[in-house]
């Protein structure tokens, strides 16, 4: 009797054809339709390289701090004081070094967060930030990090494959939000004290 390697199961089933949701229906596309290649121009975008500290701007209130980027934290950490949750919206003071406003963001849910002293909750927001030309959303827990170095530690979540980061590095990648992502259409509000 033969041996099998796994190496041989492996270019049976790559060679074999695959169905889709609808077996049968030639017409169909093949499961993997969309999803890109190793060489399409999804995949070789260009990442942009973040140092161990970066500014970033708070859409659309254009609230700029300075963020420490943090690869071992898996989520975001954004500083805030007096947080209260009431209609799936987390309120909050940022401290007075940031113009000490009131601001509200979606709130996303409770999250266990390990640190040093051991486990604490959390309230979790979606906010939306400027990272080098970047405009994206993200997920941000709100603690009172008035003790810390930095008011904002972004987190891998965060960097989702689109930047590198050299820790040799800092401020490598300037904020730029682009035109118009700062106006208050945003379900983000800011409001001075």
């Amino acid at each position: 009797m033969r041996n099998i390697t796994l190496a041989t199961v492996f270019c049976f089933l790559s060679a074999a054809p695959w169905p889709n949701a609808s077996w049968g229906d030639s017409h169909q596309s093949n499961w993997l339709d969309g999803v890109p290649g190793p060489n399409s121009a999804e995949t070789q975008a260009p990442k942009i390289t973040l140092g161990a500290v970066e500014d970033v701007i708070l859409a659309p209130s254009g609230i700029r701090f300075p963020a420490r980027i943090d690869t071992g934290a898996e989520i975001s950490s954004l500083d805030a004081r007096d947080v209260a949750v009431r209609n799936n919206l987390a309120e909050f003071k940022l401290g007075s070094r940031y113009g000490g406003s009131r601001v509200q963001l979606p709130f996303v849910g409770w999250r266990y967060v390990r640190t040093s002293m051991g486990t604490e909750k959390r309230p979790v927001v979606e906010v939306s930030i400027c990272l080098g030309p970047k405009l994206f959303r993200t997920q941000a827990t709100l603690r009172d990090r008035s003790a810390m170095a930095y008011p904002f530690l972004i987190g891998r979540s965060a960097l989702n494959g689109s930047f590198l980061v050299d820790t040799s590095r800092s401020r490598a990648a300037q904020p730029v939000c682009p035109v118009g992502s700062l106006a208050s259409n945003h379900p983000a509000q800011s409001d001075k004290d």
